[in-house]
């Protein structure tokens, strides 16, 4: 049973307890609201009451961490290190699994979990990913570094209105901070490096992406839809500010064997078979293969559901300049260029950017926003 001090103890004891790092045996509520790790983050987050903040002293924890309440903070600098190796995640918070339903596709489960923060960390080594949140309504992942996470370093899904800021993300082998299947999330501020895509955004709805730097991964920011989800589309996406330059990292997915192994090397933004995309005031260069893409689902499939085009796309205002000049040809028939559109879909359209090559030539009069 956690020691709990009185609620008139100010906040500088957290102070203390971070300065003696994670080796008392006590853990102690040190000030109202806030449980202070001291053997395990864990055992913290046992102790914790819903509202409360769990502070992490630096130190190493060698862990997994399950949270199943809900309005839970947990806080600590990057200098408080969850090395997960050993374990598929560093922390999973999830209201249950996908189900199948009636039409034979997936399910998401109904939001069980919310108002979750992770603030701060340094979560390393998972074999499958750092942070996954499932189910969750309402979530906040800021200001943490992660690295040597296998697949995905922050992977939340079937969750909504989430906020993802002001982390440094880096060596996944598919998305370094991938939203999935979810509603209403806000991707800001992060750098994104040495992974396969920086910044993926899946079958998902309402999804902002401003202000992240994209660079060293293979791809540096990519919108999908994809069939045999349980959202059936990917709409009303706004990705700007962002600096997205030299992803030239090659593709470690063999080429053809899904859609990610389908991602060129050396590829900026790419929108593919995604609808009402926005994508406006970047600055994208240096990518080998392409600036700005606008292409279709390349793949057969059977999802009745699914829509293969992409429609509504919009690329305004960009700068997009030096990409495209030895173009991945094993992943991609198309030629390298600034800006790139396939021709399928409907809607879509290229206006204001400040660029040298594109396919097919004079995309902006083809595809002209009326």
């Amino acid at each position: 049973m956690p020691f709990r001090w009185s609620r008139r103890i100010s906040l500088a004891f957290v102070s203390l307890a971070l300065a003696l790092g994670a080796t008392s045996p006590v853990l102690a509520k040190a000030a109202p609201d806030a449980v202070v790790v001291t053997t395990t983050i864990q055992a913290a987050v046992d102790a914790a009451s819903p509202g409360d903040t769990i502070v992490v002293p630096p130190g190493i924890y060698h862990e997994t961490v399950t949270v199943a309440k809900s309005s839970l903070t947990i806080r600590g600098t990057r200098g408080a290190v969850l090395d997960a190796g050993g374990f598929p995640v560093g922390i999973r918070a999830s209201a249950g699994p996908n189900t199948i339903g009636p039409d034979g596709f997936p399910v998401c489960p109904a939001f069980g979990l919310n108002d979750l923060t992770i603030d701060g960390l340094t979560i390393r080594n998972a074999s499958f990913t750092g942070i996954l949140f499932r189910g969750v309504d309402g979530f906040a992942i800021r200001n943490g570094a992660y690295s040597g996470n296998a697949a995905y370093a922050i992977f939340p899904i079937c969750s909504r209105d989430g906020i993802i800021e002001r982390n440094h993300v880096e060596g996944t082998t598919d998305g370094a901070i991938y939203v999935g299947n979810s509603w209403d999330v806000v991707v800001a501020d992060n750098h994104a490096s040495a992974s396969t895509v920086g910044i993926e955004i899946e079958n998902s709805i309402g999804v902002t992406v401003r202000n992240n730097r994209a660079t060293g991964n293979s791809a540096g920011i990519a919108v999908f839809s994809l069939p045999g989800l349980p959202i059936a589309l990917t709409s009303d996406i706004v990705i700007t500010g962002n600096t997205v330059s030299q992803n030239n990292l090659p593709n470690p997915i063999p080429p053809g064997s899904d859609p990610i192994g389908s991602i060129p090397t050396g590829s900026g933004i790419l929108s593919i078979a995604a609808n009402d995309v926005v994508i406006t005031a970047n600055r994208v260069n240096g990518n080998d293969s392409v600036g700005i893409a606008v292409i279709g689902y390349p793949f057969p499939f059977t999802d009745p559901r699914f829509d293969p085009f992409p429609d509504g796309n919009e690329v305004r205002d960009n700068t997009v300049n030096g990409n495209g000049a030895t173009p991945d040809t094993t992943r991609s028939p198309l030629p390298g260029a600034d800006l790139l559109h396939d021709g399928t879909g409907s809607g879509n359209c290229f206006v204001g950017n400040r660029f040298k090559t594109s396919f097919p030539a004079e995309i902006e009069e083809l595809f002209s926003c009326a």
